[in-house]
């Protein structure tokens, strides 16, 4: 209980940042892979985001992902997905037109079934579906309000033997 406490109150914390970046709101549509920890293989993945930069460079997002076919049986077959949203904070450095950044996350990740609704996403949270992300990228723009999106980032369910992974989007964003 005291962990969905903690996301509340990051969430609050996240929609105070955005009241003041509402000027500079940014979507972003990213395709890419997973990889390393608990991931078997290389895996696509995709993700949408919104969010928005406000003073100092500093902003926040909050961005949902899905990853299919991300188990493997003995035999390689694979099934199931993972699932993320993700509210997170991040804090860029403009250069012109280009904006390397780090981020920080925290928020949940679900290991789920194929046969599992994306209503499921929030059915039965607990502590084992927390967890954090923390990475970097770089945001090139080629326009005032257009750009394109490097991102790696580590994701960890914040249980000792967690799942955990790396990702590696690559995006399109709008807007910021």
């Amino acid at each position: 209980m005291r962990t969905i406490k903690l996301f509340v109150l990051t969430a609050a914390i996240l929609a105070a940042l955005e009241g003041s970046a509402a000027a500079q709101a940014m979507f972003t549509a990213s395709v890419g892979n997973v990889f390393g920890g608990d991931a078997p293989s290389k895996k696509s993945v995709w993700a949408v985001a919104i969010g928005g930069g406000g003073a100092h460079s500093i902003g926040s997002e909050l961005e949902f992902s899905q990853t299919s076919n991300f188990l493997e049986t003995a035999d390689g077959v694979a099934h199931g997905k993972v699932l993320t949203l993700m509210p997170s904070i991040f804090v860029a450095v403009p250069i012109a037109r280009v904006r390397p950044y780090g981020i920080f996350g925290f928020g949940f990740i679900r290991q789920r079934a194929d046969d599992e609704s994306l209503g499921s996403l929030f059915s039965d949270l607990s502590d084992e579906h927390v967890g954090y992300s923390v990475g970097g990228g770089v945001t090139f723009k080629f326009a005032e309000h257009a750009g394109v999106r490097a991102d790696l980032r580590h994701f960890k369910v914040r249980k000792a033997n967690g799942l955990s992974f790396q990702r590696i989007l690559v995006g399109l964003v709008l807007g910021g």
